[in-house]
């Protein structure tokens, strides 16, 4: 203990006495409350096996309808047996799942999921007698066809340059998703193809590039019923996953680019 003297010229005298190390008696006035976390706090879960589920149940079905397969479609690929399906499975679940992966950062996976289920919705609504889409082109039947064929052609063709630019841009995912964008951007323009002899009245080939389409539909339906699987198995941390092959190490990213550039060693610094 060390001591201090004071005094005043009046006679007054004042003394001190200070520890010789600090005490560590400071009161603490914060509040020790911290939240915790109930049992009820909500996580989001990865929404892509939704959408690909969904893709899968309306696409494959379609895909037979295409190719005819046992009478499925009829001699011209009719798909309305697939409209229910069309609208309230497929239009509705890539619908969610594009919300839940724009929910998630996922800006990619969102515009496809919803690109597509807004494809497909708008593809069932056009086979509903309420729509009345043929009839909008006239009294005349054939003619009215005719003119419904060389239009609805037009979105498909346009379909296709959709997913051109789709296979572009996975070239920093990996294999598979290359070559699934790849077979449908190969499958829409034969589609179209197929619309524009069906409204010129050439039955036969129309029926050969629609089953042309049919098979690139196909290729890539099994290519997404591989993902589907894998993406299930990662869900409940399966111990194998399934490869897809990783461009990702192979194709940088600009940021990453830019990362490496920015933090290189300057050649005059020694280094």
């Amino acid at each position: 203990m060390s001591e201090l003297h004071f005094a005043s010229p009046d006679g007054i005298s004042l003394n001190l006495r200070l520890p010789q190390q600090p005490t560590d008696g400071i009161p603490d006035y914060r509040s020790s409350f911290k939240p915790k976390h109930s049992n009820t706090y909500r996580r989001f879960g990865n929404p892509t096996p939704v959408g690909l589920g969904g893709f899968l149940l309306a696409n494959t079905p379609a895909t037979i309808m295409l190719l005819g397969w046992h009478g499925a479609g009829g001699r011209n690929g009719n798909e309305s047996a697939a409209v229910g399906i069309f609208i309230y499975m497929e239009c509705l679940l890539e619908i969610i799942c594009g919300i839940g992966e724009w929910i998630n950062g996922e800006t990619f996976n969102a515009a496809v999921f919803l690109i597509l289920g807004g494809y497909f919705g708008a593809s069932g609504a056009v086979m509903m007698p309420f729509y009345n889409a043929i009839g909008g082109y006239g009294a005349d039947a054939a003619a009215a066809a005719a003119a419904y064929h060389d239009s609805y052609a037009m979105l498909l063709i346009f379909m296709g340059v959709l997913l051109l630019f789709f296979t572009i841009a996975s070239v920093r995912l990996d294999i598979c998703h290359v070559v699934l964008f790849a077979c449908f951007t190969v499958c829409f323009p034969c589609l179209a193809t197929s619309y524009f002899y069906m409204a010129d009245g050439n039955e036969d080939s129309a029926r050969t590039f629609r089953v042309w389409g049919g098979i690139f539909s196909l290729a890539g339906s099994v290519i997404l019923w591989y993902l589907f699987l894998g993406s299930l198995l990662e869900a409940v941390d399966f111990p194998y996953l399934l490869p897809v092959g990783d461009l990702s190490k192979y194709v940088r990213g600009r940021t990453e680019s830019l990362g490496r550039r920015r933090h290189k060693p300057s050649p005059s610094c020694g280094l």
